[in-house]
């Protein structure tokens, strides 16, 4: 035996350990050629040892990740697999989406709980013959900036008659179309932009109700969203997350399981 022969045996060692990781079917139909091709090289005098490594583990690399992508492939086409792959996947979509919608209807909802009270406060004291500017409460809310709740009263054209509310230095109006839909329905609960934007846009969570009585009209209470709307984003986030880890692990989970399958011998 030559020097160079155990040198050689150990490197066949390390060889047949790494075509371990290859598919089993791949293995049985491939092992043995591929352990006497690599037995082969080392006896080839002409080709040194410096040459050989680099190229087999080359080798070893490219077809271990063709024969993986392959056996992937192979996978997620088979039809069963495919199936409940989409079905779980479905699935988690909609948990996704039931972890986003379900807090944010909370959330948006519950921004106008302060409103629902402040309108029917305000549109009873108007009915009992109240002045606007003496039912409205005093101060002044620039409801840009602050996220204190807000009234506004309006005439029947929807002119505004007493407020406490300022955007750039005044009164601001919604929508004439939010006055009909309240006049024919008694209430109306809307997410108003009166400024567009953004970043820079300003949304308030309204409530408007229709006054009755002698003089007829409109009362709008609102508060700036700023908050909930920062609050409903993290909701969308930690539900986007959700979505992709629960993706993620049905297809991690599909893949194992064929290659599980694919690594037991015919």
């Amino acid at each position: 035996m030559t020097p160079a022969a155990p040198h050689a045996e150990g490197l066949e060692r390390i060889y047949a350990q790494a075509l371990r990781l290859y598919p089993a079917r791949f293995r049985a139909a491939h092992g043995a050629a591929m352990r006497q091709t690599f037995r082969d090289a080392l006896r080839d005098r002409s080709l040194s040892r410096r040459t050989l490594i680099p190229l087999v583990l080359r080798d070893l690399l490219t077809s271990l990740a063709k024969e993986h992508l392959a056996m992937l492939r192979d996978t997620f086409l088979r039809p069963a697999l495919l199936f409940n792959a989409m079905v779980l996947a479905g699935i988690s979509t909609v948990l996704a989406l039931a972890l986003y919608t379900i807090p944010q209807q909370v959330l948006r909802q519950g921004a106008n709980d302060p409103q629902i009270q402040m309108a029917g406060d305000l549109a009873a004291r108007l009915e009992q013959g109240i002045a606007p500017a003496e039912a409205v409460p005093a101060g002044s809310v620039d409801i840009a900036r602050s996220l204190s709740p807000f009234v506004i009263a309006y005439d029947d054209q929807g002119q505004p008659l007493g407020s406490n509310a300022q955007l750039n230095g005044q009164t601001p109006t919604p929508p004439k179309g939010v006055f009909e839909y309240t006049r024919i329905h008694g209430e109306e609960r809307i997410s108003w932009q009166p400024v567009l934007g953004r970043e820079h846009g300003v949304r308030i969570a309204a409530v408007i109700e229709r006054v009755n009585g002698p003089h007829p009209g409109f009362v709008l209470a609102g508060r700036n969203m700023r908050e909930v709307e920062a609050r409903e984003q993290q909701v969308e986030q930690m539900a986007g997350l959700a979505w992709i880890a629960m993706l993620g692990l049905i297809f991690l989970g599909t893949a194992a399981f064929g290659w599980t399958t694919r690594h037991k011998p015919a």
